[in-house]
């Protein structure tokens, strides 16, 4: 990704991190199904190309949305979780995901996250942030 000069605009500044499809893609499976390996984002429906998911998982750490934490014996068993940055996100996924429900023909109302997204937001917060309880900062 393209870095612009240092910016006091919140949204160029949010834009600059997870502005690109495939950023908040990742996010969303960090933070929504809960992937932590290469191999799990991959296996994602929308179906990444190596050479991007390695490049947005850099990204990712480098801003500190992500900690990334090394195999102890190969690679693939490296780990990417999220820091308290990326967990404080979830309101705009959460919002972003209204959106996509109100406005995309396709959506799919009947699955069961997006119905206790309509039905119990913050409960829903609070199941996916026991994910991470060990994240300082997680559940505050």
């Amino acid at each position: 990704m393209k870095k612009r000069t240092s910016t006091v605009c919140p949204i160029v500044y949010a834009l600059d991190i997870w502005g690109d499809p495939w950023s908040l893609v990742i996010l969303r499976d960090v933070l929504i199904h809960n992937k932590r390996y290469y191999r799990d984002f991959l296996a994602s429906r929308e179906r990444i190309s190596t050479n991007i998911l390695s490049a947005r998982l850099q990204s990712l750490v480098e801003t500190g949305l992500l900690v990334k934490i090394e195999g102890a014996t190969n690679r693939a068993q490296t780990m990417y979780r999220p820091t308290a940055k990326a967990l404080d996100l979830y309101p705009v996924v959460f919002a972003i995901m209204h959106w996509g429900l109100k406005y995309n023909p396709n959506a799919d109302n009947s699955i069961p996250i997006m119905r206790e997204l309509k039905t119990d937001e913050e409960g829903l917060k609070q199941r996916l942030l026991r994910n991470f309880d060990d994240i300082e900062g997680a559940l505050q």
